[in-house]
């Protein structure tokens, strides 16, 4: 038998994929007891346990991935990012309405992220040599780091091993996260915020390119 299985999201194939090579193992052990007459195990019994496997992969395609399923791999693109006050509750967005930049997660445990503001001009020279106020512009509407991470529950953590901002270099950055098809949300717990410092949630969402 065949079993054609639609996916909500690559989280939740994955969790199906881990479903289904347990429902083998499963069944493929109950064959080898079997066959040593270890267990008076029949065929019917075996059947039952397959099509009971086939059952709760095929109930997992329409349930939600939860905060354990959730699938950070992958190259994201930046397509917002608001910070709302805490105290008042006002939002802004911190890089305009149209940030760039990308968020990779790898397989193996890396993170890299470089964010960048929109309308951001070249300076009227190199990186050394313009003057103060380009390269303090410069600075400040961009940010770049990158590190390890881990992910519990829906925290990833960020371990900082370079940055752009050096005061983070060492840092954990825990951020909270939702897959939602091809959509990531990132959120922050309360940290300082553009522009005057005060304590705000970050959110920023993007898209999955890969």
């Amino acid at each position: 038998m065949t079993l054609v299985v639609i996916a909500s999201s690559p989280a939740l194939f994955d969790n199906i994929v881990r479903q289904a090579v347990f429902a083998r193992q499963l069944i493929d052990g109950i064959q080898r007891l079997a066959k040593l007459n270890l267990e008076r195990i029949t065929m019917h019994t075996i059947n039952r346990f397959a099509n009971t496997g086939l059952l709760v992969m095929c109930a997992l395609c329409a349930v939600p991935a939860s905060a354990a399923d959730i699938n950070i791999v992958g190259t994201w693109r930046l397509l917002s990012w608001v910070a709302q006050d805490q105290e008042s509750g006002a939002l802004v967005d911190v890089f305009g309405a149209n940030p760039t930049g990308y968020l990779i997660y790898t397989p193996g445990g890396r993170v890299t992220v470089n964010l960048t503001a929109e309308g951001r001009k070249p300076l009227s020279g190199d990186r050394f040599s313009s003057p103060v106020e380009e390269r303090a512009l410069a600075f400040s509407t961009s940010i770049a780091y990158s590190g390890t991470y881990t992910v519990k529950g829906d925290a990833v953590t960020h371990r900082v091993e370079v940055a752009s901002f050096p005061n983070w270099v060492g840092t954990e950055q825990v951020r909270f996260v939702l897959v939602d098809g091809d959509k990531l949300t990132i959120k922050t717990p309360p940290i300082a915020g553009p522009p005057d410092g005060r304590q705000k949630v970050m959110t920023l969402v993007l898209k999955r390119l890969e």
